[in-house]
Parts: C-alpha cells; sequence; structure tokens
C-alpha cells in the first residue's frame, strides 16, 4: 500500500486544503503527520498516490512543508519526500 501526504504548518491550511479536495469529490483524509516527516503542524491531507498528480496544483501554498510518499512494508513503513 502507498498514499501521498500534503504536510502543512498551518493545522487551518491543511483543513481548508482537506475540505477543498472532500467539495471537489477527491477521496482523501485528514491524518495526524508521521514524527519520520520532520516537520509540520501535526495534521496532514492523506490521498491516494494516482490521484496526487491531479490535485497537486490545489494543496500548493505557503504554508506547505511538502510531499511525501508512504508506502508499507513487512517492518514498518517509509516515508519519502517528494
Amino acid at each position: 500500500m502507498q498514499y501521498v501526504l500534503a504536510v502543512y504548518r498551518s493545522r487551518t491550511v491543511a483543513f481548508r486544503s482537506y475540505r477543498s479536495l472532500l467539495d471537489r469529490g477527491v477521496t482523501c483524509a485528514l491524518v495526524s503527520t508521521p514524527r519520520s516527516a520532520g516537520a509540520g503542524c501535526g495534521l496532514s491531507v492523506k490521498l491516494s498516490s494516482a490521484d496526487w498528480p491531479g490535485v497537486r496544483p490545489l494543496l500548493e501554498n505557503e504554508t506547505l512543508v511538502g510531499f511525501f510518499l508512504y508506502r508499507s512494508t513487512l517492518y514498518g513503513g517509509t516515508l519519502t519526500r517528494l
């Protein structure tokens, strides 16, 4: 399993981005930011890696820390900055 996390510095912007995607019919979730991301406000928007290229411009703003790809492995998961 893999998915993309959009990590923000502002909880308000993270929530606003999440609501914007829901209003457009994109399947996503508001989740806690993993510690391994090393930054952020504590909230991230989780979305399918297949949906990410199409919605990327909607998620980019001044409080975006970055996008991270999460891949689950047999022994946990890995987080890679995109």
